[in-house]
């Protein structure tokens, strides 16, 4: 059997982020009310605590589900496993991660309760392994919740859930949602903020920082600081993140993991496709990238079913490789798209 997985081995750029402390940014916090007050903490029953995550409005970071229906959908099941997503692979973004380093009460904490409502198995939280910039040590353990350190390449995140066993019944809860369910249950707070990484050689301070959910992007640039004026903004980690144009009415929402401020674009020393095939040999679907994306940018639909495009994930391994710096990846999920309306309308 091989344990071989394509993909490829990002370099990470998390210093100094994920080694200084997380700024938080000036908010103010909000709190609900619930029918048991008095209940003390250790007596609550998983319905209760489902229920103080529906009433602080929770959302899971790691796929911007609301936490309490995800416990909800656990508990009325069996859960084998409960992942507790802070992988962070992405170059630059490190916001999961550095809650395993910076609140590892919160995280141990809400973790404990989420395991009270789905009584797992086996609880682990997954870190990225392959992190050689920064001097700290991966804890063992959080709380007495044991750490694994994912290996392999990129998309690692999405390997790590796939390497439990099929016929195992698995829950992916995130990081930050923890915090923010330990707070909730701890203080009756109200999910008002989330966890992001400002970064880019732009930026004159990077950091990760708690800020109030609705924040205008230049705001938080402000905060941190320019070091020069940015080419590119994006909103989101640098493979699966988009680009954005007007900072000051683009808002932080539940699930922005990261800012980042670039000097320069890809796009603006961007060449014409030397058919190397890097794209195809990093792509961990095993797609035809460069056939779909010769199709894709010469109309040529039709061919496109042929080649599975809508099986893309998003990860972006093949625009990182390429070596003519081509939006290659968003050549494939235009032709998934594509391809998935002519699904629905029965093309064959």
């Amino acid at each position: 059997m091989s344990f071989f997985t394509k993909g490829i081995l990002l370099e990470q750029r998390k210093e100094p982020m994920l080694t200084r402390n997380i700024l938080i940014m000036r908010q103010e916090y909000k709190y609900f009310d619930c029918d048991f007050p008095d209940v003390p903490v250790e007596e609550l029953s998983p319905e209760q605590i489902i229920e103080i995550a529906r009433l602080a409005n929770i959302v899971d970071e790691s796929d911007g589900a609301l936490l309490a229906d995800k416990l909800e959908r656990a508990a009325a099941g069996k859960t084998d496993t409960l992942v507790i997503d802070a992988i962070d692979d992405e170059p630059y973004i490190s916001s999961q991660m550095s809650i395993a380093f910076h609140h590892q009460e919160e995280l141990a904490l809400g973790a404990g309760y989420c395991k009270r409502v789905i009584n797992p198995e086996k609880a682990y939280i997954a870190i990225y392994k392959h992190i050689f910039d920064v001097n700290l040590v991966v804890p063992r353990n959080v709380g007495g919740i044991p750490v694994e350190k994912i290996g392999g390449l990129y998309p690692a995140e999405d390997r790590a859930y796939r390497h439990i066993p099929k016929d195992k019944n698995k829950v992916i809860v995130g990081a930050c949602a923890m915090v923010h369910l330990a707070r909730a249950v701890e203080d009756s707070r109200i999910m008002t903020s989330c966890f992001v990484t400002v970064a880019g050689d732009a930026v004159a301070n990077p950091r990760n920082v708690e800020v109030p959910i609705g924040t205008r992007i230049s705001d938080i640039l402000e905060l941190c600081g320019l070091a020069e004026e940015p080419e590119v903004i994006v909103v989101g980690g640098p493979m699966t993140g988009r680009s954005i144009f007007e900072p000051e009415e683009e808002l932080i929402g539940p699930t922005t993991k990261g800012v980042l401020a670039l000097s320069r674009s890809c796009s603006s020393f961007a060449y014409k496709c030397i058919g190397c095939g890097r794209c195809d040999h990093a792509c961990p679907e095993a797609l035809s990238v460069s056939r779909i994306r010769l199709l894709s940018e010469f109309g040529k639909t039709g061919e496109l079913l042929e080649y599975d495009p809508d099986h893309c994930t998003g990860c972006g391994a093949c625009s990182y490789v390429c070596p003519s710096r081509l939006n290659v990846a968003g050549s494939v999920l235009k032709a998934g798209k594509a391809v998935e309306q002519m699904k629905k309308e029965g093309v064959k």
